[in-house]
């Protein structure tokens, strides 16, 4: 009789539970799931199908000719390049399987980036050795080179090519030091900012460098800190182009997401130790991190972007203090700030050209469209803006459902915006004057346990044939998530559907990078794993907590070259049908079509080498490439039969 009592009494609990955890709140809700939560277990994916999506019409391009106003095919700059667009021009690898994780005592929240032979380049943020820069090569993850020195981050690097020359050369800023550097780690310049040095013993987020972006126009490199400041460098030369730092006009923003209770940030901030060198009691790097991720006591909060096309540059920061009616030294309202660097004798100046408003403060980089004419932005709530960037007037918002992390992903086909949410991915269609949600991507990758979700923790990175992202399963409670297992894969970009997922990542708040060679990398920055343990206890969360980089490797890259071959064909069969309304985006198209074809020949010999390609299909394949090429013309018969052929 007790014995059924007890199997009644677990039974009623199991069934009330759910009930009890709706119905209370998120402290609540934290001692439930301590209690009973159960665990979630991996889905098993097959490989996946071509996708169904294709460019319709005239894509969006940018007018500029210089090299680096292109597409690019792998990320060269946080959110992938000057627009931070988060889009690549060439296909994710379909199937993808963990390779390696290294530097694991670093926290990496921005980057890594990559030159064309696929080395990585990032720089940690509080970390325990003096380097600011860091460059792994590709294969094994193992260290080439660093830079030494001292900062309180240098965001992450920016890889140009040369226009004279076609080399890649990196640059790095942090709040008092620039430099540049070849990619074997030779120096060309390194230079003071203009800005105060900073106190090993002492730095302040207020120091942080959000990392440089290039300004075409002028051949500039611009950075932009936390405090507001903003400096100019001449590229080839490292020269101060303003007579002294520019400062935005606006006032630090208030809390508006959370502070960790002080006993929480402490376990926390102890789980991280090893990454974060021997910080003195008055610092605290995870809350640090937490508040600048949610767009907090900062004026800046994330990074920004150049339009390719005007020159002009975009920066989402604060509000003076008394546009908020409310004069307590703090900024209730953010903006974006159109700017335009105007020459000005031998130097120049920064004017501030727009002035947007945004409600709250904003974490959200702002995404530039490929033809410069809207800026994306989302606020600290849950609505996105596309902004005019002629006069910063609003063209449409749209209620996403919850805050916008990291930036808005911009396609440059078919009107496509994927907003990054709390918990999701969205796709949303600029229609001009108004915006549709298309598609929630529907995150399925585990079978969930008890009070457990799944949810996003990085994307959208946007392919030809997907979007890269990173995912989670773990417990959600208020404006709180707690991953529990991760890793990574693709979303099918026609029908939101994930259709490929593996195991093995680490938490980040940086964004989710593809590499030269199609895999995708991750800079581990395990914020929300470590307040979860904090919080939920390890159990929650069993897994130590690493820093570093991840790389999760392409398999079956027979796929790859499939999906590059149906990229092609596709966007080929549609430029076929422009070829009079649009010559000049067909031109583009083409280079486009030369970038996938490019990839396909750079894949066979590793399909060849894993088993999924054989010698004899590659020279088939390779024979129809060469056929095909000769057809890309703008020429409306010419691309269909190129189309056909690769098909």
């Amino acid at each position: 009789m007790t014995r059924n009592k007890a199997i009644l009494g677990t039974i009623i609990l199991l069934v009330l539970a759910p009930l009890i955890y709706l119905g209370v709140s998120p402290k609540g809700k934290i001692i439930l799931v301590r209690l009973l939560a159960t665990e979630s277990t991996l889905r098993e994916y097959s490989l996946p199908e071509r996708t169904q999506w294709r460019p319709i019409g005239a894509k969006k391009i940018s007018l500029n000719e210089n090299v680096n106003a292109r597409q690019v095919t792998f990320g060269r700059s946080l959110h992938t390049d000057t627009h931070g667009s988060d889009e690549i021009a060439t296909v994710i690898a379909p199937a993808v399987a963990v390779d390696w994780t290294v530097e694991t005592n670093f926290f990496i929240a921005e980057g890594p980036v990559f030159d064309k032979e696929g080395n990585i380049y990032f720089s940690p943020i509080f970390p325990p050795e003096d380097v600011i820069m860091v460059s792994l090569e590709p294969s094994k993850g193992e260290r080439r080179w660093v830079v030494e020195g001292f900062s309180a981050g240098a965001g992450t690097p920016l890889i140009l090519i040369d226009p004279e020359t076609g080399d890649d050369i990196i640059y790095i800023g942090t709040y008092d030091r620039a430099m540049a550097l070849k990619t074997d780690g030779t120096v060309i310049w390194d230079v003071s900012t203009g800005l105060a040095l900073i106190d090993p013993q002492n730095p302040q987020p207020s120091q942080h460098s959000y990392g440089i972006n290039y300004h075409i126009q002028s051949d500039a490199l611009i950075a932009a800190m936390a405090d507001g400041h903003v400096y100019v460098l001449d590229r080839k030369t490292g020269r101060q182009l303003l007579t002294e730092p520019f400062i935005m006009p606006g006032a630090k923003t208030k809390l508006t997401n959370f502070s960790l209770p002080e006993d929480i940030a402490e376990k926390a901030n102890r789980d991280i130790a090893h990454m974060v060198g021997a910080p003195d009691a008055n610092q605290d790097p995870v809350n640090a991190v937490l508040h600048a991720a949610a767009g907090e006591l900062q004026k800046v909060s994330n990074f920004f972007s150049i339009d390719s096309n005007s020159g002009r540059i975009w920066i989402a920061a604060t509000l003076p203090d008394e546009e908020d009616g409310n004069p307590d030294g703090w900024s209730d309202f953010a903006a974006l700030y159109g700017l335009d660097l105007v020459a000005e004798g031998p130097n120049y100046r920064l004017d501030i050209q727009v002035v947007s408003q945004v409600p709250g403060g904003t974490a959200s980089t702002p995404a530039i469209s490929p033809d410069g004419k809207r800026i994306y932005v989302a606020d600290a709530f849950g609505s996105i803006y596309a902004i005019n960037s002629a006069n910063g007037e609003k063209f449409w918002s749209f209620d996403v459902g919850s805050k916008v992390t990291g930036s808005l992903s911009v396609a440059a086909d078919n009107g496509e915006v994927f907003a990054n949410t709390r918990t999701d991915i969205k796709k949303i269609i600029d229609h001009g004057d108004h915006a549709e949600l298309a598609w929630v991507a529907n995150m399925n990758m585990y079978k969930t346990g008890r009070f457990q979700k799944n949810f996003k923790d990085l994307g959208a990175e946007i392919g030809a044939n997907g979007i890269a992202f990173a995912g989670a399963v773990g417990i959600v409670a208020g404006k709180q998530r707690f991953a529990a297992k991760l890793g990574v894969g693709l979303i099918d970009r026609e029908s939101g559907e994930v259709t490929y997922f593996t195991e093995g990542a680490e938490d980040s708040v940086s964004s989710m990078v593809t590499g030269p060679d199609g895999g995708m990398y991750i800079g581990n920055s395990p914020l929300r794993r470590v307040i979860g343990r904090a919080v939920l206890g390890k159990a929650h969360s069993p897994q130590a907590v690493v820093g570093g980089i991840t790389k999760f490797k392409p398999i079956h890259q027979n796929l790859m070259i499939r999906d590059a071959l149906w990229a092609a064909a596709n966007r080929a069969e549609n430029a076929a049908t422009i070829v009079n309304s649009h010559p000049r985006v067909v031109k583009q198209d083409i280079f486009q079509i030369g970038q996938l074809l490019d990839q396909c020949r750079r894949t066979p010999a590793s399909a060849i080498r894993e088993g999924s390609l054989s010698q004899g299909n590659w020279v088939l394949i390779e024979n129809t490439i060469a056929q095909a090429e000769e057809n890309l013309t703008v020429d409306a018969e010419a691309l269909s039969n190129a189309s056909k052929l690769l098909e």
